[in-house]
């Protein structure tokens, strides 16, 4: 009966260390966000993809205008989307993403370290993200993302 227990208690801690890692690799669609206390408008729709060496995102805010028809409407829609790619490293429970592409030029060679942690067909994300003004650092924003597995 006692090995019984004791493997039963290893089991349970195995699957709560596997559920507890960072294991990012597929599709992710963004279900929640938060910058500081913000919560993230609902007209954001953000993806996230993440093979076993690298991530992209794209995002778009259906706030916007739909139907451009002026120059000034078509920079605008341009304005309401965003993506961003490079690599990235996972140790434990830290992923920290190397930013080679970006919609701002600012962030280009960043790496920018996140707490994570998947549970089933969630992904959880935190951390600071800088903001740069001119191209100078000027102050962090904490973020906290929720994505869940879409493929």
């Amino acid at each position: 009966m006692r090995a019984a227990i004791t493997i039963t208690l290893l089991l349970l801690a195995r699957i709560a260390h596997a559920q507890s890692r960072c294991q990012v690799v597929g599709v992710w669609e963004l279900v929640s966000g938060k910058a500081d206390t913000t919560p993230y408008p609902t007209t954001l729709h953000q993806r996230k993809f993440i093979t076993k060496t690298r991530w992209v995102f794209i995002a778009r805010d259906d706030a916007g205008i739909k139907e451009p028809k002026t120059a000034a409407d078509s920079l605008q829609f341009f304005r309401s989307i965003g993506a961003g790619s490079g690599t990235y490293t996972v140790q434990g429970t830290t992923y920290t993403e190397k930013i080679e592409f970006f919609s701002d030029p600012a962030y280009l060679g960043q790496a920018v370290p996140f707490s994570c942690r998947t549970e089933g067909d969630r992904f959880y994300q935190a951390g600071n993200i800088p903001i740069f003004q001119n191209g100078t650092k000027v102050g962090d924003v904490k973020i906290e993302e929720v994505y869940r597995r879409i493929e």
